[in-house]
């Protein structure tokens, strides 16, 4: 104990050491401090009796204070009690008005759809009248023109007409392949039959000279015989003729058996040809029977509503006049068929609608029962038919579309007068003056950062300024909003509010579109923050001109383009702290690659910013006269001992000197209230073994005053 209070001076000394004054004020090391009582406490047997007695009576005061206040409070509670009691009596008295309100908001909400309902009858109306006007001057055209054509006038008469030219036309054009193809078999049956008739010809021709062939050898064979026995002289010569007789009546033969088989394959042909020709119209008539079934199947689907429903700009034919002509309906099927070509209508796209179809009618159920609507479903040979019951009356998907898309516009019309409203009474006033004062501010801070920065050009001349400017995703219209918002809203003109009320209207509408789920306070906190507007660039000063710093550099002035605005933005950070509070700011590995000039303005601007500074580096010291003080602590280490040296050293600004070690063994750690020195920027300085700036840390036992020894 003896040695502890020898180690505590009495007195400020101007010492570093640990010492204690009589008025309170204390130092241990580097924190000072002060502190005081209201009397001083003794130590002893009879002190602590005193102490005692003097504890009980203060307790014994305060529990009398407690009763008091205990009892008051009681009595105030039981007053209290009372009131709530006639509270109660007299509300349970008083009439129930849910039935008030809602039947009021019952006859309000009839009185509105009476309204829209009177509405919707007055424009009808119009329609109807104008309608009518046009039907009259329609039938009085179609009068005119039926008298001039000699044709019926009245509908279905004319149908009967339509109908009977559609039909003459699907019959002529069934007709004219099937005539084509007759006509074809006809000719070729006429060609087989002439061809026929030359082989007969020819036939008979070859008979009859055959026949005058064998008169003419039977005669040369009598003539032979009487000039065999006559004249012996002219026998060979003769044999000679009758031989090639011999052969041409034998050439004969074999060509008449050819033109009778050529005859009978023309005659297999023609009755080919017959059966084709009764083929081709029985083909014509299943053909015609077909289309009449599809045409009657098409015209089935139109009728259940959901052809309108996936193709509205469809040429559907009238439904009520009758079957369908084949002209209207071809051109029908292929408008379809050009519309859904891209379709995927494969199994597993099938599958896909098929599995979705219960989900989407529960959706569409569970929807419209939430108004109080229906919405039933009956399946038919066509596929399955959704009927839907809205205000009382069944309507059709088109129908219900245009009767919603008319209630929305209507709602969104209310709306958006609810919202300039909201606009010209909050926004124009509140909101945009704070904008203001925020937008003012900021550049004020910017245009400060600036003049911190222009004060501190690099080695190589160097300048850097920071520039607030408008982003590239910043809304449409800032430039300009944001140059009225400069102005006071008090000297703003008629069309200066229109402007700064549609820009920040288009604001809001983008950002609920954008975020479609968000309350109202998400969406106005999203659009109002002026932050997301704008960003923050850096420029350089070099050559008598300021260029973005993204630019060719050195590694120093690279290092500097991103560091000091970042001390400025962290000087910004801190200015909205209290006067006392730390503005710390941690480095690690600080200004690598930065020459020793750029180092000591980048310290002496974390000075002008205001900046307490915590830093790691290799060789950095920051013994600068740009910085005017800060505490160095100096690791050092040696391979193979698991140790670490700790060296303590002090900055001025003007001298670095070390600084005593506090001894571990007396002590204590410091109570109350201890504040850093307060000129003195605080910051954690490794250096390496024998570097130029320190001295070269040794290991030993026994260490020199002013130094810890190595420990494990």
């Amino acid at each position: 104990m003896s040695a502890l209070l020898a180690a505590i001076g009495l007195g400020d000394t101007g010492a570093t050491g640990t010492w204690v004054a009589v008025d309170g004020r204390f130092r241990v090391g580097a924190l000072t401090g002060s502190w005081s009582k209201e009397a001083a406490g003794y130590v002893g047997e009879g002190a602590r009796e005193e102490a005692r007695r003097a504890r009980i009576a203060t307790l014994r005061g305060e529990l009398d204070a407690l009763a008091d206040s205990t009892a008051h409070r009681e009595a105030e509670r039981a007053a209290v009690a009372a009131r709530r009691r006639t509270l109660d009596a007299e509300l349970a008295a008083v009439p129930d008005d849910a039935p008030l309100r809602h039947a009021h908001a019952v006859a309000a909400a009839a009185a509105d759809a009476a309204h829209r309902a009177r509405t919707r009858q007055e424009e009808r109306a119009a329609e109807r009248t104008e309608a009518a006007h046009r039907e009259a001057e329609a039938a009085t055209v179609l009068a005119e023109t039926a008298d001039a054509v000699n044709l019926p006038a009245d509908r279905p008469a004319r149908a009967a007409v339509r109908q009977a030219l559609a039909d003459h036309t699907a019959a002529l054009a069934a007709l004219w392949p099937a005539l084509r193809d007759r006509a074809e078999a006809r000719r070729a049956v006429a060609e087989e039959r002439a061809e026929a008739g030359r082989t007969g010809e020819r036939l008979a021709e070859h008979d009859r000279r055959l026949a005058e062939a064998a008169r003419l050898a039977a005669a040369a064979d009598e003539r032979h015989t009487t000039l065999r026995s006559t004249v012996a002289s002219a026998v060979a010569e003769l044999e000679r003729r009758l031989a090639e007789t011999v052969d041409a009546l034998g050439a004969c033969e074999r060509e008449q058996k050819q033109r009778r088989a050529e005859y009978s394959a023309a005659d297999r042909r023609a009755g080919r040809a017959e059966g084709r020709i009764e083929q081709l119209d029985k083909d014509v008539r299943e053909a015609a029977a077909t289309r009449a079934e599809a045409i009657a199947a098409l015209q089935r689907f139109a009728a259940t509503g959901l052809l309108t429903v996936a193709l509205p700009e469809a040429p559907v034919p009238p439904l009520d006049g009758g079957p369908w002509a084949a002209t209207p309906a071809i051109a029908l099927a292929r408008s379809i068929e050009a519309a859904l070509s891209g379709t995927d209508d494969s199994d597993g796209a099938w599958e896909r609608v098929q599995k979705r179809l219960s989900e989407e009618y529960k959706k569409l159920q569970d929807v419209l029962s939430r108004g109080g609507h229906s919405a039933t479903a009956r399946m038919t040979e066509d596929g399955m038919i959704v009927d839907l019951v809205y205000q009382g009356r069944r309507r059709a998907v088109p129908e219900l579309a245009g009767a919603l898309a008319t209630e929305v516009q209507e709602l969104t019309r209310i709306l958006s007068a609810h919202e300039r409203e909201i606009l010209e009474t909050h926004l124009l006033t509140e909101v945009a003056g704070t904008l203001q004062e925020l937008i003012g501010t900021a550049e004020r801070q910017v245009q400060a950062m600036n003049t911190e920065l222009e004060q501190r050009p690099t080695s190589t001349g160097m300048k850097l300024r920071l520039i607030w400017r408008p982003s590239r995703k910043a809304p449409a219209g800032l430039a300009q909003a944001r140059a009225r918002l400069r102005q006071s809203a008090d000297a703003w003109a008629a069309e200066d509010r229109a402007a700064v009320g549609e820009f920040l209207q288009a604001h809001i509408a983008r950002a609920q579109a954008e975020n479609a789920t968000g309350s109202w306070l998400e969406v106005l906190t999203t659009a109002l923050d002026y932050r997301a507007w704008h960003e923050f660039g850096i420029e350089r000063h070099q050559h008598g001109a300021w260029v973005p710093a993204t630019g060719p550099a050195s590694g120093g002035e690279r290092v500097l383009a991103v560091s000091v605005p970042l001390f400025a933005a962290a000087s910004a950070h801190y200015a909205t702290a209290a006067p006392h509070a730390p503005r710390l700011v941690t480095l690690d590995e600080a200004f690598a690659g930065v020459d020793d000039d750029s180092r000591a303005k980048c310290l002496g601007l974390l000075h002008a910013f205001d900046l307490d500074v915590v830093m790691t580096s290799e060789r950095e010291w920051a013994c600068y006269p740009q910085v005017p003080g800060i505490a160095i602590a100096q690791l050092s280490r040696v391979d193979d001992i698991a140790a670490v040296l700790v060296t303590r050293w002090q900055w001025d600004g003007a001298e670095r000197t070390r600084a005593p070690e506090p001894d571990r063994h007396t002590a204590t750690e410091p109570d109350h209230h201890t504040t850093p020195e307060p000129d003195h920027h605080t910051a954690t300085e490794p250096a390496p073994a024998g570097s130029p700036e320190g001295p070269e840390p040794t290991p030993a036992e026994n260490p020199a005053p002013g130094q810890d020894a190595l420990w494990p």
